[in-house]
């Protein structure tokens, strides 16, 4: 585990959330790691109060499960997650980039399209994909105005990320083919966004939720759980 001195910093609970919940959703914590109070304490430098009180808020989230006698353990990745988190993501992201249309800052459409392309020459860099993906997805809920509907795709975006993350991106075989065939699907949404066309718009994300699930489900990565 990597270190990190939070030990002078007051808002240590969240800290310590935010600190482990990355580090599951990018795969540096991996399915079934156990998470043992004592060895976080030292590395963090801090009691294990405020972590103990975390890896509660990482189960209450669905990144952690806290078993008897063993504690918090790195949720498992079963294939039912993607169904369930793309079954949501199918009813509520079309609807948000639509009510979203008319908001988003042109400039902020033309740098996205710039970031797409540079994506598309060079498939292979899959930490530009990644942040494309996530500059796409995040402007369809930056500029949502329903607070509680961007609450709610913010934790499905955490989760959807720790899926891929554990399909997707440990797939070397497919990963060129997911990036372009993605990115291709972002830059119809960019193209809905650059019309001001809502109901354009929802039929992109939508196409895009669905096809990204089925690149999932089909993916190859031996940590799933059926």
């Amino acid at each position: 585990m990597a270190a990190s001195d939070f030990g002078s910093n007051p808002s240590l609970k969240q800290l310590v959330y935010n600190n482990l919940k990355e580090r599951i959703i990018n795969g540096d914590l991996r399915p079934g790691t156990r998470l043992r109070e004592e060895d976080l304490s030292a590395e963090m430098n801090i009691s294990r109060a405020p972590i103990r009180e975390a890896l509660n808020m990482l189960e209450r989230d669905g990144f952690t499960t806290i078993v008897p006698r063993k504690g918090a353990i790195v949720a498992e990745v079963m294939k039912e997650d993607i169904l369930y988190i793309w079954e949501m993501r199918a009813l509520l992201e079309p609807y948000a980039a639509k009510v979203s249309t008319a908001d988003i800052p042109e400039e902020k459409i033309a740098e996205t399209k710039r970031f797409l392309f540079r994506v598309m020459d060079h498939p292979g860099d899959l930490a530009q994909y990644v942040n494309s993906d996530l500059e796409v997805h995040e402007m369809m809920v930056d500029y949502l105005s329903n607070r509680f509907l961007k609450s709610i795709l913010q934790n499905m975006k955490a989760h959807s990320l720790r899926l891929r993350w554990a399909a997707e991106y440990d797939n070397e075989e497919t990963q060129e083919s997911i990036v372009e065939d993605a990115t291709r699907e972002h830059l119809d949404i960019i193209y809905a966004f650059e019309k001001r066309d809502e109901d354009l718009v929802y039929r992109a994300v939508q196409k895009h939720v669905e096809n990204s699930a089925e690149r999932l489900l089909g993916a190859k990565y031996v940590n799933y759980r059926n």
